[in-house]
């Protein structure tokens, strides 16, 4: 099956698709200076809750690139009563921001649809302008294993950093989800692909969405609960 068809099932219950709460994520008002009017840029939007949010709030003009069809259905069907929210559905690595044109670029969660976190890094600096806001959330290392495991491990939140500093960025702020928001993340997603397999029986993705889902969990348990979390870093560019 399409991994956006799985997601889509994975993430159904949850309007935030990333292992944090949305007091947390409202922070990002104040760290990135939100006020009436301004240019945003979400890279792997997903529902777009955030932008959605700031768009009631500050009247914002957003950009969410996606390419998930059923995320994008959901974020439409709840258009914001202020401001302007465009939804660009492929993928962000072909779109091409005209540089220096957002006042704030995000990327929660998708630094994979830019090749990785530096590439992600470099492709948000150029489209925003000094002064402008630059918002990255992504696994990083909290513990690394006594023993090498011989398995690829992220960057921690230091090694994030440094990447945007190297960049041109200051960074300012970072924003961390605690081990219980992890845990609610990770448990939505195991619940609701256990949710859909009972209810689909003789659907023919039955087994691969139990296998994904199962693979998944196994993962969060083994790698990402005893040594991951997951961090925004937020700086501005100078």
């Amino acid at each position: 099956m399409k991994q956006e068809d799985y997601w889509a099932i994975a993430e159904a219950d949850i309007e935030i698709q990333n292992p944090v709460t949305d007091r947390k994520l409202r922070l990002l008002d104040d760290y990135c200076d939100l006020r009436e009017g301004l240019k945003v840029i979400d890279i792997g939007c997903g529902k777009a809750w955030l932008m959605r949010h700031w768009a009631e709030r500050y009247d914002i003009e957003g950009t969410g690139l996606e390419t998930n069809g059923a995320f994008l259905d959901f974020a439409r069907n709840r258009r914001p009563r202020r401001g302007s929210i465009t939804y660009v559905e492929g993928p962000a690595e072909t779109f091409v921001p005209e540089p220096a044109s957002y006042d704030v670029a995000l990327c929660l969660g998708a630094t994979f649809a830019l090749g990785g976190f530096v590439q992600a890094a470099e492709w948000m600096v150029r489209a925003v302008r000094p002064g402008g806001a630059v918002v990255i959330g992504d696994l990083t290392t909290k513990h690394r294993p006594a023993v090498n495991t011989h398995q690829h491990m992220p960057l921690d939140a230091i090694e994030l950093a440094a990447v945007l500093q190297r960049h041109g960025v200051e960074v300012s702020a970072l924003i961390s989800a605690s081990d219980a928001d992890f845990e609610r993340y990770a448990s939505h997603h195991r619940h609701a692909t256990i949710r859909w397999a009972i209810e689909n029986r003789g659907h023919p993705d039955h087994d691969e969405v139990l296998d994904k889902s199962r693979d998944d969990w196994n993962y969060y348990l083994r790698q990402i609960r005893p040594y991951l979390g997951w961090t925004i870093v937020v700086g501005h560019k100078l």
